[in-house]
């Protein structure tokens, strides 16, 4: 069997207040708004995808994987297969076996059930956007966001020890095929005949196959967006000594898919070496998987940018950036995005795995690289930069003005002209430190079609 070697975890940076959303909506909708604090936004060029990929590289750490599983259920593309594009962005061997996981929030802990009994190296990377009704209860409880989790032999952070998997056809939560928008079922139904009876079932089964008692138990780490659920889970499982890790609904809401992996990266830094934690999720069924903390879980850090982020209060934002607005684009807007598919294709080391190519005798950074051209190939995403010119363009089109873009000096040779994105790249002055993270680049408002990019943002970790 495999162990939990790292987890990696995005949190988009804009967070939406839910009184904003109340404001707005609640004049209409009685539960608009629900909830204290704040629920993640992404940005508009943050999708499941993206949200990933910049999880997943957290993860991997430089490290490579064998299989790649992607977890949503809010893919980008129903067809083509999305983790394809994922391993390109993240440079994984052509070889590596990609899979698109979907079809209910507990995809994430089926995929890492089925890698932790196996030793190969593997990467689950899920990532989650979910458009719900304009003023429902979920819209407030839910939030965007993505977590990743590389798998194999050796010491990390969790031993697994056991789990079980429990299908079963249960609907609490429902979206039509062709359909954006999900529909949840009666909360008491979800909540008693669900939560509270399938997921202790669960539990039971992955206490038995790891020769656990359920009092030895120190952590339950369970998301649920309705509130006091997981202590009625833990009293039904009889988890009577159980430390329940947070739920961060204050913070940036119930993230789907990377939920669960979210609750358990921000719960590491209460657990000790030695510790035993039951992961759970529930979906037309529930798994629990049971795991003993290494010595690696004292020094990791927990969430990053759990309580940094940039306060929104424009609930409208939430809607424009889900597309759910028919707003007025203006004539520089009204332009079709060329699929060029076997462009794409021909060229996805350059455009999806961000790589140049460098002339061993001159040093002279080259990219996109040249098909003819001899050199060594020279791997961008990962090096940063510098801003050497800056522009903020408030004429050409953009999901979010003023169109940012400027050149950018390569650590480690080169310049290279780039977008700026996130909500502060206005803000940035030449000079800055910047990142470099995978985003859309832009999308056929006719065809759906989406094309991604790296793009540059600012390096706080250098500020």
């Amino acid at each position: 069997m495999g162990n939990i070697i790292r987890i990696g975890a995005c949190l988009p940076r804009l967070r939406l207040d839910r009184r904003a959303m109340a404001q707005a909506m609640g004049w209409l909708v009685q539960g608009a708004g629900a909830g204290r604090g704040t629920r993640t936004l992404g940005f508009w060029d943050e999708d499941s995808a993206t949200l990933a990929v910049e999880a997943a590289r957290a993860a991997l750490a430089g490290d490579r994987a064998e299989s790649l599983s992607f977890c949503t259920t809010t893919p980008p593309f129903a067809e083509p297969q999305n983790a394809a594009l994922i391993r390109a962005a993240l440079r994984l061997p052509e070889l590596c076996r990609s899979q698109d996981c979907t079809g209910t929030p507990r995809a994430t802990l089926l995929a890492l059930h089925a890698a932790l009994e196996t030793d190969a190296t593997a990467l689950i990377a899920a990532g989650d956007r979910p458009v719900v009704q304009a003023g429902s209860l979920a819209e407030a409880r839910m939030g965007d966001g993505g977590a990743a989790v590389l798998t194999g032999p050796g010491e990390g952070l969790f031993t697994f020890l056991g789990g079980a998997s429990l299908s079963l056809p249960f609907l609490h939560r429902s979206r039509a095929s062709g359909s954006d928008t999900a529909l949840d079922w009666e909360e008491r139904w979800q909540r008693e005949a669900g939560y509270q009876t399938q997921i202790p079932a669960a539990i039971a089964a992955a206490l038995d196959r790891a020769g656990v008692a359920a009092e030895a138990v120190d952590h339950l780490v369970l998301p649920c967006p309705i509130p006091g659920t997981g202590a009625a889970v833990a009293r039904n499982a009889g988890l009577g000594n159980v430390r329940l890790a947070a739920d961060l609904a204050d913070h940036c809401g119930d993230t789907g898919t990377a939920h669960p992996l979210m609750m358990l990266a921000a719960a590491l830094p209460q657990v000790a070496p030695g510790q035993l934690v039951v992961l759970a999720q529930f979906g037309q069924g529930a798994t629990a998987l049971v795991l003993r903390a290494g010595e690696a879980v004292r020094n990791h850090p927990g969430l990053p940018g759990l309580d940094t982020g940039i306060p929104e209060s424009n609930y409208l934002k939430l809607l424009a950036f889900q597309d759910r607005l028919d707003w007025d684009r203006g004539l520089r807007g009204r332009y079709i995005v060329p699929e060029a598919q076997s462009t794409a294709f021909r060229n996805a080391e350059a455009l999806l795995g961000f790589v140049a190519s460098r002339d061993s005798s001159t040093g002279q950074i080259r990219f996109p690289p040249r098909a003819d051209e001899a050199g060594e190939v020279w791997p961008l995403a990962d090096r940063g930069g510098r801003l050497a010119t800056m522009t903020a363009d408030r004429l050409a089109y953009s999901r979010h003005p003023p169109s940012c873009y400027g050149l950018v000096d390569l650590n480690g040779g080169g310049r290279l002209m780039m977008d700026l994105t996130d909500p502060d790249a206005a803000e940035l002055a030449v000079g800055d430190a910047l990142r470099f993270v995978f985003r859309v680049k832009d999308i056929d408002q006719n065809s759906g079609f989406r094309r991604y990019f790296w793009k540059a943002v600012r390096d706080t970790a250098q500020v």
